[in-house]
């Protein structure tokens, strides 16, 4: 039965749809449904997508994607099933897992996501997965680099009109394109994102993971877990990074403002375990 895991996990979908809180689920949809109600134009989508692109191929330059078919539809079924939420038809998704040992997780404009194989490795189940997913997802929905490079489809941008320059710039133009492009790349590799950026990401996240029918607290147990293993990181000490603990402090507010402290749903840790432990033994 080669493909029994990714019936159970569509299965597990579709059950969530049909035995999830309804009530919950439609205060959590309306909440959803404010998340990303910025007008955005078409020359300023299509200037996201493939400044994200662009951006993706930088983080293909320092990794390469782990060469696991099994692995990387897995995380693929999990993170897309957590776009349905998300409340940006415009943009297409894409996953990957990227050979790395290091813990870490990116996400570029246009829904470039990549989670690295040392990350996986540190989680104990589908809902830390899934949470970790859902705050990387929601950097792309709120448009957080996006925001920050003022990136724009018209001559105003940061990056001078980069819909349109964008795969034959020359000259000054491709100067602007490639400084807006260290300038991503240096939030994502680098200072991180601003404080309130992650604190909303966080958010997000968590409201994705459990109205898709994870335990809502998953993402404050990986971070937990997260703290003894991680390095000590110097940006934390420049405020642009928030620290783990102001992180959880957060969480713990959007799960009792959300009512969600005392819920628990699926892990799905025999699954998680059964795909991507048994393909690192």
């Amino acid at each position: 039965m080669k493909n029994k895991i990714y019936i159970y996990i569509l299965a597990f979908f579709v059950l969530n749809i049909i035995v999830v809180n309804f009530s919950f689920a439609r205060d959590s949809r309306k909440r959803l449904s404010t998340i990303a109600t910025d007008f955005t134009n078409l020359s300023d989508i299509e200037a996201e997508i493939r400044f994200g692109r662009e951006l993706a191929a930088r983080i293909l330059g320092n990794y390469r994607i782990l060469d696991d078919e099994k692995i990387n539809r897995y995380v693929n079924l999990v993170g897309r099933a957590l776009t349905l939420y998300a409340g940006r038809p415009e943009i297409k998704y894409h996953f990957a897992v990227l050979d790395s040992d290091e813990i870490n997780a990116f996400a570029t404009p246009g829904g470039y996501i990549f989670v690295t194989k040392g990350t996986l490795m540190k989680m104990d189940n589908e809902a830390q997965l899934a949470a970790v997913l859902g705050h990387e997802i929601a950097h792309v929905v709120r448009k957080h680099v996006v925001k920050e490079l003022n990136i724009k489809g018209d001559d105003v941008s940061a990056a001078g009109g980069i819909a349109s320059m964008i795969g034959g710039a020359t000259g000054s133009f491709r100067e602007a394109l490639d400084q807006a492009l260290d300038e991503a790349a240096d939030i994502l590799f680098n200072k991180g994102y601003k404080v309130a950026d992650e604190i909303e990401a966080d958010r997000i996240g968590i409201l994705l993971a459990s109205i898709a029918g994870y335990d809502p607290s998953a993402l404050k147990q990986f971070l937990n877990s997260a703290r003894s293993f991680e390095k000590e990181d110097k940006t934390y000490k420049k405020g642009e990074h928030p620290i783990q603990e102001v992180r959880i402090r957060e969480i713990n507010k959007t799960l009792e403002a959300n009512g969600l402290q005392d819920i628990t749903k699926a892990k799905a840790e025999e699954r998680f375990h059964e795909t991507i432990r048994s393909e690192n033994k």
